[in-house]
């Protein structure tokens, strides 16, 4: 088979030995083995060097990754007294392979030579080592205490579950403590086997998930945003303290305590995928602007009746709503926090 694989592009296609050839190798490249039989098993490992970047807003995530495919094909294996130590080598266009696809691939790129070993018994390896874009869909409605699963998809695009079935000994393997993305912890999750539905044609493919489970490190949010919005908040609460016929600084205090917060808002949301649902961190802005509204509202309710002769009744608004106020905020934290 080796011979006639070789001979394929020297001989001329007039030749009625050269038409048989021709049609063995087009047999080799287009039927699997054992066509019409039990299917074939074939094993995808994959060792993950690194993940360098998590894009929240294009919903990408950038791999760097080997790739060891292997499977039986009988047509290749060679008669007893030719058999030997040595593996051979053939490009992937001259035998056949199970037509693999990695369905959320947005841009990879091959590093090494679009070739495989075949050893005397007929086994083919395919080593591969890729780099580029993901796709993932991720769920932000944690967000900044989200836990994110990366899938690697890989699918047989031409073969169904009764002619091509995945390993169950497929390895995943990745040093994650040496991943260089910043602000995530990450760890490996099991292969899930499972199948991939094509709905324009009814069908389905053999597929297995590789996922890696990234855990974001929220320390980086909490001090650059959760703390200057609950700074923020409190400085409108400064204003309670404040005697209610003080009133420019009152109203300077409150007002600027809103543009600061629409300003942290717009960058939140600059930071993440326009999604239709509200994140931990939204639950946290709407409610902190509405609390520092509502100590503008105060401040200018307590102001006027200072002004009409209320001093009495503008005391105990400021009194009461000092802890009222705290009180308040506190719950907007909970709520932000413990919603999912």
């Amino acid at each position: 088979m080796q011979t006639a694989l070789l001979l394929v592009a020297s001989l001329s296609v007039t030749s009625p030995n050269a038409q048989m050839v021709d049609t063995q190798a087009a047999q080799l490249i287009a039927e699997r083995p054992n066509a019409g039989g039990e299917s074939t098993e074939v094993t995808v490992n994959i060792y993950l060097f690194n993940i360098d970047e998590i894009d929240d807003v294009r919903q990408r995530f950038n791999v760097d990754m080997f790739l060891n495919i292997s499977w039986h094909d009988p047509r290749l294996a060679l008669p007893e007294e030719e058999q030997s130590g040595q593996l051979r080598t053939f490009p992937i266009d001259e035998i056949w392979t199970p037509r693999g696809l990695i369905v959320n691939e947005r841009g990879l790129g091959f590093q090494l030579p679009l070739v495989a070993e075949v050893d005397a018994r007929g086994r083919v390896v395919q080593r591969q080592r890729m780099s580029g874009e993901l796709a993932v869909n991720l769920d932000l409605r944690a967000f900044p205490f989200d836990t994110q699963e990366l899938p690697i998809e890989v699918i047989s695009y031409q073969y169904n579950p009764d002619e091509i079935r995945f390993s169950r000994d497929s390895k995943f393997a990745a040093d994650v403590d040496q991943f260089s993305g910043e602000g995530w912890h990450f760890s490996l999750r099991d292969i899930d086997f499972d199948e991939f539905s094509v709905p324009a044609v009814e069908q389905t493919r053999p597929r297995m998930t590789y996922i890696v489970e990234a855990q974001r490190e929220s320390q980086y949010y909490l001090l650059t945003l959760f703390l200057p919005m609950s700074l923020i908040v409190f400085m409108s609460w400064t204003a309670f303290w404040i005697q209610p016929n003080v009133v420019p600084p009152r109203i300077a205090i409150s007002t600027a305590s809103i543009f600061s917060l629409i300003a942290f808002g717009v960058s939140i949301r600059l930071s993440l995928p326009r999604v239709s649902y509200m994140t931990r961190a939204d639950l946290f802005v709407v409610g902190c602007t509405l609390l520092v509204f509502l100590a503008l509202a105060v401040a200018v309710a307590g102001s006027r009746w200072a002004s009409a002769d209320k001093m009495d009744k503008a005391l105990r608004l400021n009194a009461v709503m000092r802890w009222v106020y705290a009180v308040m905020f506190f719950i907007v934290v909970a709520v932000a926090y413990t919603t999912h």
